[in-house]
């Protein structure tokens, strides 16, 4: 059977730019879907493929009792399959444009409250070199919302890092008679360092968040804000424990190392991560996605809009964000309703 498929994962690999645990599912699906359209509807060409044919599939698929995400998935790759043949004028029709993806019951994500979340980080003392790590690898997950694989690909090399105030930004200070004055910062750039303006300014930039240049899903790259405490920590560790690290491999240019100055992989940061957890007495199953999903929900809980939060976590659909909008409703709202959401998120913090 002239199946294509070579193209297709060309396609998928060149024109989509799809990661490689995308490119890696999706080739296993088809190379499923059409082993089943051969074996067991004894079709001999894709151009005698019809939509019950793609049926038989999804309730073979059923019977196998999958989860629904792993056939809403497959069902994904064999569409995306068909529209590549009917756009390469392959084949005259599309039989998948109207097969329907099953209903899917989105699971409320696990999260850490912020109290768990300081726990965890009293729990990690910062007296190793190994230590300083562990804890900025979690303050990083945690306040930057990564996934694992973008924490493992995290550059040192960090162009928006330092923060910035504009030129035209008025600030305010308190001058020589305990007046409220303001000036604008390119005014206060200028002045001498004990000036109380130019302490102002100073205190203002201190307090700025940076930006991390993170690599993402297809390698789609963002930037995400880091708040001025993660931004001091992440400045500390480099300057300091990663330098002893990389003492042993001077190639890598990633943030994060092992003992032996190689970076680390998503199983070793799941074993530190699993590691703090149970000696923080933590009683959940937690994994490097729960920060991530604690991330959003404490910003969606505090009042960040959604489509900020999309644009944090790298969604590309918005409908994905949206899973956090329905824990805001499961969670003590009247303490919300008391007190400025981002506020005491914030003061909770460490």
């Amino acid at each position: 059977m002239n199946d294509h498929l070579d193209e297709y994962l060309m396609m998928l690999k060149v024109e989509m730019n799809a990661a490689n645990k995308t490119y890696k599912a999706y080739k296993s699906d088809i190379i499923r879907y059409l082993e089943y359209i051969k074996d067991n509807e004894g079709l001999n060409s894709i151009s005698q493929i019809r939509q019950e044919n793609i049926r038989g599939f999804v309730r073979l698929l059923s019977e196998l009792c999958l989860a629904p995400s792993s056939i809403a998935r497959m069902i994904s790759s064999v569409r995306s399959y068909h529209q590549f043949l009917s756009k390469e004028k392959i084949l005259n029709n599309n039989p998948s444009l109207s097969i329907f993806t099953p209903k899917q019951k989105k699971k409320i994500p696990q999260i850490l409250s912020p109290e768990e979340i300081n726990k965890l980080f009293d729990t990690i003392p910062k007296d190793s070199i190994l230590n300083h790590r562990d804890h900025l690898i979690i303050e990083i997950l945690y306040s930057c919302g990564l996934r694992v694989t973008e924490l493992c690909d995290l550059e040192i090399t960090q162009p928006y890092i330092k923060p910035t105030l504009d030129l035209d930004e008025e600030i305010s200070f308190f001058d020589e008679n305990n007046q409220i004055n303001s000036i604008k910062v390119s005014d206060a750039k200028i002045l001498s360092k004990n000036h109380p303006a130019k302490i102002a300014y100073e205190r203002e930039l201190i307090n700025k968040p940076g930006l991390l240049k993170v690599q993402g899903k297809g390698n789609k790259e963002r930037i995400v804000p880091i708040g001025s405490k993660a931004r001091s920590k992440l400045e500390s560790y480099i300057n300091t424990s990663r330098k002893k690290l990389i003492e042993k491999s001077k190639k890598n240019s990633v943030v994060f190392l092992s003992r032996n100055g190689n970076p680390l992989t998503r199983a070793m940061i799941n074993k530190i991560i699993n590691k703090w957890i149970n000696i923080s007495g933590i009683n959940k199953k937690v994994t490097p996605h729960t920060f991530r999903h604690s991330f959003a929900t404490h910003l969606i809980e505090g009042g960040a809009d959604i489509r900020f939060v999309q644009h944090m976590l790298g969604h590309s659909d918005i409908s994905t964000t949206q899973i956090y909008t329905h824990l805001d409703k499961s969670t003590l709202k009247e303490e919300y309703k008391e007190f400025h959401p981002r506020a005491n998120y914030k003061n909770s913090l460490v």
